[in-house]
């Protein structure tokens, strides 16, 4: 085939044309060779950075490794003088705690019980009381139509056995600072100490309503019986003490002297309880029997008692204090809640004897 010649001007437009289209592919050249030249720089960069870093760090943890001993040492050095005191004060603190332990009280600020008392607060007015405080049960009504006349004794005699010594006869009854003013003139007025038994806490507040805890019931302020004989009541701690337990009735029978029959609840009292009942508030104080007499081991004696429980108290018989004040006494219910220690040994209920009717 003959070969093909091109005129010059043809061989001028190819050249031209060649040069035109290398000059359009130089800049993608030149690009793709600055790119590969950075990321060379880059990486050579990034390899020389952590050369660095390691050789800082094995210089570190070469120092580290020889100063070590010495740094511990005197940072011991430093610290020994205050664990030194620290341990001290410890042992300051365990000398005194044991010796408030045996003697079994803090100076100046009240009695182990009292502090015990107030530590159990919380407890108490965080449950139990709602159900109680929503109303009294001994309603005023009702007490009017018993006709009680809420008479009292003077705050007199020996002293009892779980409330502390009482005042001599015909002297003025020191007030105990601890009671809150709001029940003093109720506590003095109802032979305190023998009703209701020391504090065991400061007043605190439940479901609105101001309490204050005592050993044999708790104390509380109703407003809304304001300058009536209602505004200060004793509480229902007789209910609350036997939640859940069940009490024979009795069969009705025509009331007596010495002896009662209470139709509210279906129950019987009579003898030393009665008298006790009658002449040291009543309804007012005591509200309505809610079992009839019984046996139980009670948990401060140990030995075996004829009881009975009322919706605000329960009466103890105590033949050793027989012909004393101190024969008929009130339980420590109110300490038994307030502090949940262990309730009295029930012996099994028997009916009671049905009494004859006249």
């Amino acid at each position: 085939m003959p070969e093909q010649s091109y005129t010059a001007a043809e061989q001028a437009l190819f050249e031209r044309e060649l040069e035109s289209r290398l000059r359009a592919e130089l800049p993608n050249v030149r690009e793709e060779e600055i790119k590969a030249a950075a990321e060379r720089a880059a990486q050579r960069e990034l390899e020389q950075r952590r050369m660095m870093l390691r050789e800082e760090l094995d210089s570190e943890v070469a120092d580290t490794t020889v100063e070590s001993p010495t740094e511990l040492r005197d940072e011991a050095n430093r610290e020994a003088p205050s664990k030194l005191v620290v341990g001290l004060i410890m042992l300051i603190l365990l000398l005194f705690l044991l010796v408030v332990y045996n003697r079994g009280q803090v100076p100046g600020f009240g009695s182990a019980s009292n502090a015990t008392g107030t530590t159990a607060a919380g407890n108490s007015a965080s449950g139990g009381l709602e159900p109680i405080l929503s109303g009294p049960l001994a309603t005023p009504g009702a007490l009017a139509a018993q006709g009680t006349n809420g008479a009292v004794n003077s705050q007199i005699g020996s002293g009892l056995p779980n409330a502390g010594g009482v005042d001599a006869r015909n002297s003025i009854p020191s007030i105990d600072p601890n009671i809150n003013p709001l029940f003093v003139p109720f506590y003095y007025a109802h032979d305190g100490l023998r009703v209701f038994g020391r504090p065991l806490g400061p007043i605190q507040t439940v479901n609105g309503r101001q309490v204050q805890w005592f050993e044999r019931t708790r104390l509380e302020h109703w407003p809304e019986y304001a300058g009536t004989s209602y505004e200060v009541q004793s509480g229902l701690v007789g209910l609350e003490y036997t939640d859940g337990r069940s009490f024979p009735t009795q069969a009705f029978f025509t009331s007596r002297p010495g002896l009662r029959f209470f139709p509210e609840t279906s129950h019987g009292v009579g003898g030393k309880f009665l008298d006790y009942w009658e002449t040291h508030g009543g309804l007012d104080i005591f509200g309505y029997p809610i079992s009839d007499e019984l046996v139980e081991i009670l948990p401060e004696t140990k030995q075996y008692h004829t009881v009975q429980y009322f919706q605000r108290a329960r009466m103890e018989l105590h033949p050793q204090h027989a012909g004393t004040p101190d024969e008929v006494q009130l339980g420590l219910l109110g300490r038994a809640l307030y502090l949940n220690e262990a309730k009295s040994a029930p012996v099994p209920a028997v009916p009671p004897t049905p009494v004859p009717l006249p």
